[in-house]
């Protein structure tokens, strides 16, 4: 009844707006581009563009395909997008409106790229969302025959990735330092040339345990590209096993432990000032297990895991993040059931994203937001901010 995630809609709106000069078009009620417009822009701080055909109760009644149309015509002439994602809503899933006739005939006429997505809310969930559009984008954008060009020097597709920010900024800075181009990010920051380029790349990494793991199986089957899935780069050993992966993969000669022996007094500072604290964790399931390892590599006690769904590898990797500790773990719960367990267990610190500054409003628990795009969260300095952030909001 009270519910942890959301749509498939969102899912889809949140994977395609990562894609640089692309709008995409909603078909349905103006509410549905509105809230989620509001929500993704209260989250990263950014200018989102979503567009609407704003149906009204005579649209679902007898139709809308021609104000469909009208509306991409406008989109395509008034922003000069290169893509434009079609997406139908709840309403429009429902009376059947065929979206995709639509892109056929239109095709032609306008400049953009066009794509469809079937994103009913009711459809799934949200991963639903960002999955059918990974898939759709390998499916309609890439060009399979630019396998055959791909380059000596080690590249990487990132598949999964839906927030850019300095995390990402500092990720590519970090691996072609260690001599790794990354290929492709899909979808943050990524362009329709990178789209297409996805097959020149040497390795997949899942980013996503729920949307990203099927593309790169896809990829893997269509274009011979192996992939890797964990682990995620938050946390220094976390970190340290992320790098290593790709060093060792492509056979490179780089200093990594160097680098890791000089965090280690600052680990160990860490790990004195937090020892036996207690942390609550939200999270979807990649950054929840990177946070679990993260706080017992720190000295604290995970008290409780909450994920709001969970992939093919979820439950197996997190066993390994927790280790002998024995957090209570959420999965897919309701909001009730998270706010009775924090009241009884009042951890130091919850460790999650916007959603839960309510909980630190109304019970007085600190909340450190790692899911926002604006923050370092990734690698070794990603770590290294968190802990510092960590002990500052518990000593306050």
């Amino acid at each position: 009844m009270e519910p942890m995630s959301t749509c498939k809609l969102f899912g889809a709106i949140r994977a395609l707006i990562g894609i640089k000069n692309t709008i995409p078009v909603i078909h349905g009620p103006r509410g549905c581009a509105y809230h989620i417009r509001y929500l993704l822009s209260a989250r990263s701080g950014s200018r989102i563009r979503i567009c609407s055909t704003e149906l009204s109760q005579e649209d679902i009644v007898f139709g809308a395909e021609n104000k469909l149309k009208e509306t991409i015509i406008t989109v395509d002439r008034t922003y000069k997008p290169e893509l434009i994602p079609i997406l139908t809503s709840c309403s429009t899933s429902i009376i059947g409106e065929d979206i995709q006739k639509v892109a056929r005939e239109l095709k032609d006429e306008i400049n953009a790229d066009i794509i469809t997505i079937s994103a009913g809310g009711f459809e799934s969930d949200q991963s639903g969302g960002y999955e059918e559009v990974l898939e759709t984008l390998i499916k309609d954008i890439t060009i399979p025959n630019r396998a055959n060009g791909k380059t000596k020097k080690p590249s990487i597709n990132l598949i999964g990735v839906f927030r850019g920010g300095p995390d990402l900024l500092k990720l590519k800075k970090t691996l072609k330092n260690m001599g790794i181009l990354i290929n492709c990010v899909l979808t943050s920051g990524s362009n329709l040339e990178d789209i297409k380029n996805i097959p020149l790349a040497h390795l997949n990494y899942s980013f996503c345990d729920i949307s990203g793991i099927i593309p790169c199986k896809i990829l893997e089957e269509e274009f011979g590209i192996p992939y890797v899935y964990y682990p995620f780069p938050m946390g220094f050993s976390n970190s340290l096993n992320f790098f290593k992966t790709l060093i060792d993969h492509f056979n490179l000669n780089y200093p990594l432990h160097e680098e890791y022996d000089k965090l280690k007094p600052s680990i160990d500072y860490f790990r004195q000032k937090l020892d036996g604290y207690k942390a609550a964790i939200i999270a979807g399931p990649t950054r929840a297990i990177a946070l679990a390892s993260f706080v017992r590599e720190l000295g604290m006690t995970p008290v409780l895991i909450s994920i709001d769904l969970i992939g093919e590898y979820t439950l197996k990797e997190l066993k390994w993040a927790i280790g002998d500790a024995k957090p209570k773990v959420l999965i897919e719960p309701e909001l009730g059931e998270i706010e009775n367990f924090i009241k009884k267990e009042q951890p130091h610190i919850i460790l999650g994203g916007l959603g839960e500054s309510y909980f630190s409003y109304n019970l007085k628990i600190p909340v450190l937001d790692v899911m926002h795009g604006k923050e370092l969260t990734w690698g070794f300095q990603g770590a290294l901010s968190i802990s510092q952030k960590i002990l500052n909001l518990i000593r306050e």
